[in-house]
């Protein structure tokens, strides 16, 4: 799973997606960036540029001269963190929701079980070993406030709870999918053609 804690901290940020958007497009001058994001103040325009560059997202180039000018660019990391956004504008996920979940061992299991299709309470827990049933409880009300999945009681005696992904969830399960793919390195046989 691809799991850099920094880029997680910088995806909470609503600026940056915007920030690695432009980047991306060739917009690379502080000036030209400030206008090209309504509502960017300058003061957090360079303190996300600052933090990106000092994560090592973004890369600068300063030019001498007068005035002194200088330009910032993505670095390899960096387009890998735009990579992360374009998958979630392709998929329609928010960029908050994505973050919480690959934060959380557990949500992303709890999103892989559920990817199978609907279960119960009581196998979820058996199938997520070590997860106490108030933790349990816990990550599955976060995903339901979320959107990501839906609470199903079915009118039986006894009632039974289940739980599905929603829309937004299998989105997001898709998400998690090529986030893993793309995250797996490639493996190359090695040997001679014939």
């Amino acid at each position: 799973m691809w799991e850099d804690a920094q880029a997680l901290e910088h995806l909470r940020c609503k600026w940056t997606p915007l920030l690695v958007r432009c980047l991306a497009e060739g917009i690379s001058r502080p000036g030209q960036l400030k206008r090209a994001i309504p509502g960017l103040s300058t003061k957090v325009l360079y303190e996300r540029l600052h933090d990106l560059q000092r994560d090592g997202f973004v890369r600068v180039l300063i030019f001498d001269g007068y005035p002194r000018r200088a330009e910032y660019h993505l670095t390899e990391r960096g387009r890998r963190l735009l990579h992360i956004v374009s998958l979630c504008q392709r998929y329609a996920v928010p960029l908050p929701v994505l973050s919480e979940v690959l934060k959380c061992r557990w949500l992303r299991e709890i999103i892989g079980i559920l990817r199978e299709g609907p279960q119960r309470p009581s196998h979820l827990q058996r199938q997520l070993v070590g997860i106490s049933r108030k933790v349990l409880s816990e990550k599955l009300e976060k995903l339901e406030r979320a959107r990501v999945i839906r609470r199903e009681v079915s009118p039986t005696r006894p009632v039974a709870v289940w739980y599905r992904l929603s829309e937004e969830g299998e989105r997001l399960s898709a998400l998690l999918a090529d986030l893993e793919t793309a995250s797996r390195p490639m493996r190359v046989a090695v040997g001679t053609f014939s």
